[in-house]
Formats: structure tokens, sequence, C-alpha cells
């Protein structure tokens, strides 16, 4: 969380936490936090059921943005898609709201997924190809995606403050603020039709899926918005080549993986093949919103993670290394 909302939660937290906690039927010493990255998230259980609380403030997103969330989310969830729905406060309601000075914390609740992590060494090879049915059967959902309302609408990969080098990289950076900016344009000279281009998960990495009975369930969703469908299928390879145990420049296990996780992705959907080729592009935007969210948010050195990042990335932006050296048209 940003310093301000979380100097705010700090200040009001057991105003916030109560009132949260009530709208569920349940009371704040029944939440155990989980995490505080984009929000606060707790789990609660009610009823011999566990749930995810979420508290959203509006310096992150407004009202608006998280119905557009809350809306997708359910749309996925009534078309059959292992993703946690959303579910009503004893009020009725998807969204609450608690007020604190002059802004508010949106409160909502969801299923918790069943299931746990697939460490790194339960990646079989069943494993890989549900995790590509599983992005295929969202991306054919998402096609029929509206919004009920044109103030739902989720932001559109460009809008995006987290791309925003010029804010956050800094200046004696220049040569990596440009090619961000350059590549930036290129992308957005792309067709959008609503076959290729639509509202996306973009972060379904292993961290982000639970495990169970053979399938895995969804979950959060803080981060979908416009995007190309492509680049949600090059998220999946992107991160699985971020662990030591993989390097970054695998190509023999990027083939393995990529070829089983596409097949799987053709079961429950079509993409045209140029798409295919363009997935090097879509992972370099990846590798660029994430430098420059570590400056954003100064992580560099926070974890180990991080800093392999960090380790001559921006040599590798400067000088337009691709992110695997792969020739994708052999996927096509």
């Amino acid at each position: 969380m940003d310093s301000r909302s979380e100097q705010l939660f700090e200040k009001n937290r057991e105003y916030v936490l109560d009132r949260a906690a009530g709208f569920y039927g349940v009371s704040k010493k029944d939440l155990t936090k989980l995490g505080s990255f984009e929000s606060l998230v707790f789990e609660f259980a009610r009823g011999g059921e566990n749930f995810i609380l979420k508290l959203t403030h509006s310096i992150h997103r407004n009202r608006d943005q998280v119905m557009g969330e809350v809306e997708w989310v359910n749309h996925l969830r009534a078309n059959g898609i292992p993703v946690c729905g959303v579910i009503p406060s004893i009020k009725g309601n998807l969204l609450e709201i608690v007020e604190v000075e002059d802004s508010y914390f949106i409160i909502y609740a969801l299923e918790k997924a069943p299931g746990s992590h697939a460490e790194k060494g339960q990646w079989s090879d069943e494993l890989i190809l549900v995790w590509g049915e599983t992005l295929g059967r969202i991306h054919a959902a998402t096609r029929t995606f509206r919004p009920s309302r044109a103030s739902y609408r989720r932001f559109h990969w460009y809008e995006d403050d987290t791309l925003n080098a010029e804010k956050y990289i800094p200046e004696d950076q220049r040569e990596v603020i440009n090619k961000i900016e350059d590549h930036k344009s290129k992308l957005r000279a792309l067709p959008t039709d609503e076959n290729s281009y639509g509202v996306i998960h973009s972060d379904i990495h292993n961290w982000n899926f639970y495990v169970h009975n053979g399938g895995i369930h969804v979950f959060d969703t803080d981060d979908c918005h416009y995007n190309w469908l492509a680049y949600d299928i090059g998220i999946p390879l992107y991160y699985a080549l971020r662990t030591a145990e993989i390097g970054d420049d695998n190509i023999e296990y990027a083939r393995y993986f990529f070829d089983l996780f596409l097949k799987g992705y053709r079961n429950e959907n079509d993409i045209d093949p140029v798409w295919i080729t363009r997935i090097p592009d879509f992972m370099k935007l990846r590798e660029m919103d994430l430098y420059i969210v570590i400056h954003k948010e100064n992580i560099a050195d926070e974890n180990d993670w991080c800093r392999r990042f960090m380790k001559g990335r921006r040599e590798r932006i400067e000088n337009d290394i691709p992110v695997i050296d792969m020739d994708f048209s052999e996927f096509c």
C-alpha cells in the first residue's frame, strides 16, 4: 500500500476493521491478516466456510473501478470459470464503503480458493496444461463481458500509473525512460479488435492460483484491465523463467513450458497465430512494468526475487535484449 493509505488505516484501524467485519456478520477479532501490498487482505470464517476480505483505499482504486473488477470476476464465475467470486454483504451489496477523513476504504469479500500453491517442484505436465486451459477459458468468457455502466470500465494498460516511467524512473536513467516510452508507442499502434483485446487478469502466475483436485482456482484480480490477450499468455512464461532454478535465459525450459501451456490454452480458446509471434513484445512490456514498480515502491533490496530481477535489468532494457531469445513462430 502507498504510505498515505497505510497511515490512514493505522490511524483508524479499529473503526475501519469493526465496520468492515460487521458488513459480513463477523467481528474484527475474527479477521486474520494475510497481506497488504495493494490492498489490505484478511481471512474470516462464517458458517463453516472461509472467505477473503479485501480493503482497498480510494487512493489506489475508486469505487467504480473496483465495481468493474467485481463485475468482471462475477461474469467469469457465472460462466463456470474457477475464480473466486465476490459475495454480497449482509445488506446484499457487492461493495461497502467506510469513510475516513477525505477518503474511503472499499470493502468486499470473496470466496476463498480451495487447495494450495503449486511449488516449482510440483509443476507437472498436467498442471501446465490445466494452467493454459484455465486462461483459455477466461479469455473465451471475457469476450462477452460488458460493464453494466460506462463508469465501471476498467483501465486500459497505457492508463496504468505503474507504466509512468517519467514519474518513477530517475532522470539519470533517461535512456531507460526513452526505451519504455518508445515501446509503449509501438504497442499502441497494434489493432485492438474483440478477438485479440479485452479485460484480462494480467497476473496469472503460480502465486495467484491454488491447485485443488487437478484443477486451478484463480484469485488476485486487482490488476485486471484492458490489454491484449497475448499479454496474458506471456505472463505465465515470464514468471516461470524468473525462478532461481531456471534462470532468465533457459530456452530449453521455455520451449517445454510454453508448448504445454499453449496446447492447453488452444483447447479452450482460439487466437490468431500472429499474436503468438508478438509475445516477446508483451513480455518486454512486463519487464518494463516491473522495473518501474520496483522503483516506485523502492523495494529493489526488499527480497531475493527483486534483487535477482534488478541485476543487470537496466542494461537489458537499454540494449533491447529480449526477455527470452526464442523464436515464437515455432508455436504458430
